[in-house]
């Protein structure tokens, strides 16, 4: 065992050398995976403009003023979030959101796919809306060989009626191997 006095005199002497809270590679690491976090935040906050942006333009074909105007907010909402990540980071003192640089990692990523989620949900509207359109194309162009088929035959019969047509019968069914219905 030490003799008292020398114990007391070593919790004297530590008291009075300098203590840092933090080693310098420690706080070097820490202001690194803040500008890391910010990086990230500047991507994810891209990213979602972005999605806001498609969300604009497909809300354009067919004009909606309602989604256009809901559409025109999510642009200025993310256009203002990237203002203040700007201004954070000439104040050089970026505003954490998550108690650590990891946990705003896992949040920037988690927002990013959130946004990378929303750009394919307007993407699958948008192409839901082209195979609507085509479908409905498909349906007027059936409906219109129909009529015309049906008037070719009306015509045809006429035809035979009036006494004009020298063709016989076996004559007019090959005609009417051009038809789709055949």
């Amino acid at each position: 065992m030490l003799p008292s006095g020398t114990k007391e005199t070593q919790i004297h002497e530590n008291n009075n050398q300098k203590v840092h809270p933090q080693p310098v590679e420690e706080a070097m690491s820490q202001h690194q995976d803040n500008v890391e976090a910010l990086i990230t935040k500047i991507f994810t906050n891209i990213s979602s403009l972005k999605s806001a942006y498609i969300q604009l333009q497909s809300a354009h074909t067919p004009y909606d003023p309602d989604k256009i105007e809901a559409a025109d907010k999510c642009v200025i909402s993310e256009l203002k979030n990237l203002s203040e990540l700007k201004h954070a980071y000439r104040e050089k003192n970026p505003k954490p959101t998550s108690a650590s640089p990891q946990d705003s990692r896992l949040v920037a990523e988690i927002q990013e796919q959130q946004s990378l989620l929303k750009t394919y949900e307007v993407m699958v509207k948008k192409f839901q809306t082209q195979l609507q359109t085509r479908d409905t194309q498909i349906l007027q162009l059936q409906q219109q060989i129909q009529e015309a088929n049906q008037k070719r035959v009306k015509l045809e019969k006429k035809l035979k009626l009036r006494g004009l047509s020298a063709k016989e019968p076996e004559d007019l069914e090959d005609k009417n191997e051009f038809s789709p219905w055949n």
